[in-house]
């Protein structure tokens, strides 16, 4: 299932913003010592004053990834938290409709039984449903297609109806209105019911 990914999910380029902070603290730290080694050995103004400038482009530095790495791992923790939703709401909606199509496809097998149909007859039935040909459909059942088409306008005869598109229309012509379908519409027999 696509769903079913459990990595989990990180902001592009999170490694880099801690060594990003480990380089800038690093530097700072070492620019400290060196500023204490120039002090103690009596160094110039000006070269302490550098360094005391690059010890602060360094703060800063630190300072600026610290900060842009809180923002990732906040983005982070809410990238996995919808993901997480995510997947709990496909899961709540393939089972919902799977317990849809169970109960669809028991309603179509009760048909078939009232039809009479055969065990092939419904085999067959459900295949034209689902839309695969005459061609395929012997190809699956290794059969030849002159025996799946008698098979096939066997069992329209039985459920009297005049093919493959009476046979969909049967079962899905009225699935395929819109919600708010007016109190009456033309079922695809065009017959008129009530919504």
């Amino acid at each position: 299932m696509p769903w079913k990914n459990n990595k989990k999910p990180t902001v592009p380029g999170l490694r880099g913003l801690w060594f990003s902070v480990f380089f800038f603290a690093l530097f700072t730290v070492l620019i400290v010592f060196d500023i204490g080694h120039d002090l103690a050995s009596g160094t110039t103004v000006y070269h302490v004053s550098l360094e005391l400038l690059m010890m602060l482009a360094a703060t800063v530095g630190a300072y600026y990834f610290w900060k842009w790495l809180r923002v990732a791992r906040h983005v982070e923790q809410d990238l996995a938290q919808d993901l997480k939703k995510a997947q709990a709401e496909t899961s709540r909606w393939q089972e919902e409709e799977q317990h849809l199509l169970d109960n669809l496809r028991k309603a179509i097998n009760r048909q078939f039984t009232q039809w009479d149909f055969s065990p092939t007859d419904k085999e067959i039935a459900f295949c034209l449903l689902k839309g695969l040909s005459l061609k395929e459909i012997a190809k699956l059942r290794g059969s030849t297609f002159n025996s799946i088409r008698q098979q096939a306008h066997v069992l329209y005869g039985k459920a009297g109806l005049g093919g493959r598109a009476e046979l969909s229309a049967f079962f899905l012509g009225k699935l395929l209105l819109p919600d708010e379908a007016p109190d009456k519409a033309i079922d695809t027999h065009g017959e008129m019911y009530r919504g």
